[in-house]
């Protein structure tokens, strides 16, 4: 996948996430779905989407709390820099 094309799907995965860390957070469950249907067009395997997230987790961009996923501090700021 060129990087750019995964860049955009961060970005995507990212600004949903955000908007639900201000409700209540989102489980593994619905990363995975959203992730596979609204960002890839149900095009993943869900495998691929499970990396998606422990990417972001190593990289510090989400975290979990309990078993909801959460957009940490340092995600909010790589999705400004990247959505400006």
């Amino acid at each position: 996948m060129p990087q750019s094309e995964r860049s955009e799907i961060i970005k995507e995965f990212l600004s949903w996430l955000g908007a639900k860390t201000r409700q209540t957070g989102a489980t593994r469950q619905e990363c995975i779905r959203h992730i596979q249907l609204e960002i890839t067009n149900m095009g993943a395997e869900e495998k691929r989407c499970e990396k998606y997230l422990k990417d972001c987790e190593k990289a510090g961009l989400i975290y979990v709390d309990g078993l909801k996923f959460k957009l940490t501090d340092a995600g909010k700021n790589w999705l400004q820099r990247k959505v400006s």
